[in-house]
């Protein structure tokens, strides 16, 4: 894609800046006071009619997808952008990528643009593999002769074999990402652009994109990234932007714009679940499939002799679980499972696994006690419980489930690692060679 420069007028109550022979030779995104804003029409018809109407009435709203943009990005640098679906990461990279046009502000780049901005956007379902790594080739720029110098390195690193002369339609949604991402980081442009690509495939090519983008870094190709995955882009990225309402609610370290981002998250997860817990009271409770062979009745998290749900990290926390089983549940197994927001598993016991069998007492209940040491970062994780019957060494048959029974927080006052889990590092100076030397 050939360099894309767009101006318009500014949104009201807003100077759009111009861009001269000032401009920093580092930057290669430059964006300025950037919105886009759609007309929302409660009947087709009202688009038919507004068009005669000559502006005397609107038939529409007015939707600002974003308002208010204004970064700068240098070259060699990585920037990710984050927020909830809505809140304008795609329409703006479909901007900066030349798709779309700005309603009101600036948006220049430098250079050509790659861009994976959809599943399988650019390609021609019914055309093959091949004739689509030239059809988009010749559409970013590329002539044929360079197309064909660098055809057998897109299919290698593609990873797709045969399929390659098969029509696109019949590819898996992996096999689509991978000759997307292939082309894309074989044209050699200026600006790479990443629409949450890397969420789909395995986990192996995923590693090699990743890999493969540090390479194009020392290069000085410059990245955006669009993901939900914080840990990549505090990880990968340099800059990043919390978009939140479709305007910027945050730009400048990864580290504050994902924490920023979280807090979010977390405040709407906790309204979600009050809200989904008071329409499970007022709905009329049905029938588990085995209800009649027991449940799970109360739990309770805390620490030391106190009761509570928020702990410092590297305290002992404990789960006790109280459950009902019949008497025709022989061996029953009681799971605990500690997940972070996403729903991800950081943590999984139960009984077995502590060699302790459950005896019910006379009127068939069991009472037990979990604990694990709070070695979390900081932020809000939960609880998820399952209560089981063992008919087997590997074979359980599930009679209840919480997969939220209860949520919990870990603070901390100071940060001593990064990542999720505490795995207890370490490190220590090694003496360099000329130490060691003097010393032999």
């Amino acid at each position: 894609m050939s360099s894309e420069s767009v101006q318009t007028s500014p949104m009201p109550g807003r100077r759009a800046s111009g861009f001269g022979p000032a401009w920093d030779d580092e930057v290669v995104i430059a964006v300025r006071d950037l919105g886009k804003i759609y007309h929302l029409y409660d009947k087709p018809i009202d688009r038919l009619k507004q068009a005669f109407l000559w502006g005397r009435k609107k038939l529409f709203r007015e939707f600002w997808a974003l308002k208010g943009i204004n970064l700068e990005v240098k070259r060699g640098e990585v920037l990710g952008l984050i927020g909830r679906n809505g809140s304008g990461k795609s329409t703006l990279l479909q901007i900066v990528c030349g798709v779309l046009k700005p309603s009101a502000g600036v948006a220049e780049v430098k250079g050509r643009v790659a861009a994976l901005l959809e599943l399988g956007s650019g390609f021609n379902p019914d055309f093959t593999g091949r004739e689509n790594v030239f059809m988009n080739g010749a559409i970013l720029g590329l002539s044929r002769e360079q197309i064909d110098q660098r055809y057998e390195e897109i299919v290698r690193f593609a990873e797709i074999g045969e399929f390659i002369d098969q029509p696109v339609k019949t590819y898996s949604s992996g096999m689509v990402v991978r000759l997307a991402f292939s082309i894309a980081v074989h044209v050699d442009a200026e600006v790479l652009v990443v629409d949450e690509a890397l969420s789909v495939g395995d986990v192996a090519f995923q590693f090699k994109c990743l890999y493969h983008l540090e390479s194009l870094l020392e290069r000085g190709v410059t990245i955006l990234l669009v993901s939900h995955d914080v840990q990549l882009v505090k990880g990968y990225c340099t800059r990043a932007l919390y978009l939140k309402n479709n305007a910027m609610e945050y730009y400048g370290d990864c580290e504050t714009a994902t924490e920023m981002y979280l807090k979010d998250m977390r405040d709407q997860k906790a309204k979600m679940l009050e809200a989904v817990k008071a329409e499970a009271e007022e709905r009329p409770q049905t029938a588990r499939p085995h209800a009649e062979k027991g449940e799970i009745l109360s739990v309770r998290v805390g620490c030391g002799e106190e009761e509570r749900r928020q702990f410092f990290g590297g305290e002992r926390v404990w789960v006790e679980v109280v459950a009902r089983v019949s008497a025709v549940v022989r061996s029953p197994r009681l799971t605990l499972f500690v997940r972070d927001l996403k729903g991800y598993g950081l943590f999984g016991f139960n009984n077995h696994y502590g060699n302790v069998t459950v005896t019910p007492d006379s009127d068939g209940i069991i009472r037990g006690r979990f604990s694990f040491n709070c070695a979390l970062q900081i932020g809000d994780y939960s609880i998820a419980l399952r209560l089981e019957e063992c008919m087997g060494e590997s074979l359980t048959m599930l009679i209840d489930k919480h997969l939220n029974a209860l949520n919990f927080k870990v603070v901390t006052e100071v940060k001593s690692f990064l990542g999720v889990v505490d795995l207890g590092g370490s490190f220590e100076e090694l003496p360099s060679k000329r130490t060691m030397a003097s010393i032999a």
